[in-house]
């Protein structure tokens, strides 16, 4: 048995969306390892109500923490898994949990760093205590997984082994994915979509900023924003700015959508647009990928090996005017960007499905 902690799978986010592939996956291949998810820390319902979380939080980890020292004591439980990103509450959180499971109770444990923050990586550089406490907890793990090369080099430099480090990605499924016929009437229009939550972070505001300067070049294009807001009334002030600066027939906010819809979006969409400030590995531009859309993104964690000159264009975080002359390019050339769409799909299918990072996971499993 592998434990999966964290968040319920009921949850919102990249990391729970990661540890429900995996351990559905994993489980369905009968290859000799049960993954368990284990609930620790914040609960769905507090996810809208931010005062009330940080409330509860505490309790529900000390709650949470009692159930797991005596799920330890069962004998078939071998590895603990713990995804922390690099953030300092889920770090002290899941610092204790490799206390209790690599210490008191010899489990071996595997770390997925799936978010990551570069300024608290600046302030671990740069303060004693916070980098003992990173690198221990780091060199305390077997394994570690990261979802990038950069990341990888990150850890080096803070001194962690770097034979513990492997790369994977995140995924889909294949299954899931619908890849559009190619669209040869080069008059249709172009249809741009972003989809996660929408937020400062994610470059939303760059992203309208850009579009205002697109409407006054190209009449014949759509922007669909997906997802819910990462706070409340985060939709309305973005539709407002839409509105005042008159693009609302060319901008329309959808909300969130999941399962058999989403994939339909992303393949109605010719370029997915994705100006975050900062990421892991996004799923969306893996999903987007493999439904054939050019990618316009920054190059921010793993989007640095991800997008290249065969898929997509990157450019600078926070820069409206490389966003401007990204999309004015993609938009000029749609006939050559829709003529990528099947080669794109086809070589996220040999890179990001889902076995291809079930069966490193299962490599790492079986060296314990």
């Amino acid at each position: 048995t592998v434990l999966i902690l964290g968040n319920p799978l009921n949850h919102e986010g990249g990391v729970v969306e990661f540890n429900r592939g995996l351990i559905k996956t994993i489980n369905e291949l009968n290859s000799g390892f049960f993954l368990e998810p284990f609930t620790i820390g914040s609960r769905m319902y507090l996810f809208y109500y931010p005062r009330l979380k940080k409330l509860l939080y505490p309790l529900y980890f000390l709650f949470d923490l009692c159930r797991f020292f005596f799920k330890l004591c069962k004998k078939d439980v071998r590895i603990i898994q713990v995804n922390p990103s690099l953030i300092p509450v889920p770090l002290i959180r899941d610092g204790v949990v490799v206390f209790f499971a690599k210490f008191l109770f010899k489990k071996e444990v595997v770390v997925v760093i799936h978010g990551w923050k570069d300024e608290f990586y600046d302030k671990v550089i740069h303060a004693s205590f916070l980098k003992y406490f990173v690198t221990g907890f780091f060199n305390s793990a077997d394994t570690i997984f990261v979802l990038s090369d950069e990341f990888k080099n990150k850890l080096v430099d803070l001194d962690i082994a770097p034979e513990k480090i492997k790369i994977t990605t995140t995924f889909f499924y294949k299954e899931d994915v619908i890849v559009s016929d190619l669209v040869t009437d080069n008059r249709a229009p172009v249809n741009l979509l972003f989809l996660g939550r929408v937020s400062e972070l994610k470059g939303i505001t760059e992203l309208i900023q850009a579009l205002r300067e697109i409407s006054n070049r190209f009449e014949n294009f759509n922007c669909r924003i997906v997802g819910h807001g990462d706070k409340p009334g985060v939709i309305d002030h973005y539709n407002k700015m839409v509105e005042d600066f008159g693009i609302s027939n060319r901008v329309h906010f959808l909300g969130r959508i999941t399962g058999e819809e989403k994939f339909k979006i992303y393949s109605d969409s010719d370029i997915y647009v994705f100006p975050s400030y900062t990421e892991g590995c996004p799923t969306s531009v893996i999903e987007a990928l493999a439904s054939g859309n050019f990618i316009v993104s920054t190059g921010v964690g793993a989007l640095s090996d991800i997008v290249d000159s065969t898929n997509g264009i990157k450019f600078k975080v926070k820069s409206v005017s490389d966003l401007i002359d990204a999309l004015d390019w993609s938009i000029r050339n749609i006939d050559q960007v829709r003529l990528l769409r099947h080669s794109i799909s086809e070589a996220s299918f040999s890179k990001y499905e889902v076995n291809f990072v079930a069966v490193s996971f299962m490599e790492a499993y079986s060296n314990y």
